[in-house]
């Protein structure tokens, strides 16, 4: 980083720019009304149960 940035929000953009990979991570489940996968209620369960 060649730039002599000091302020957080504009280092954390100059990063962001340079490695996107860095980024948010994405919610795999944005959308709630989305039921659960069956291997997730089981583990639920397993969880909750066991």
């Amino acid at each position: 980083m060649s730039s002599a940035a000091h302020d957080p929000h504009e280092v954390a953009a100059l990063l962001r720019a340079q490695h996107p990979e860095f980024d948010e991570v994405p919610l795999l489940e944005d959308d709630e009304t989305v039921p659960p996968r069956p291997e997730e209620e089981i583990a639920d369960a397993t969880r909750d149960y066991g």
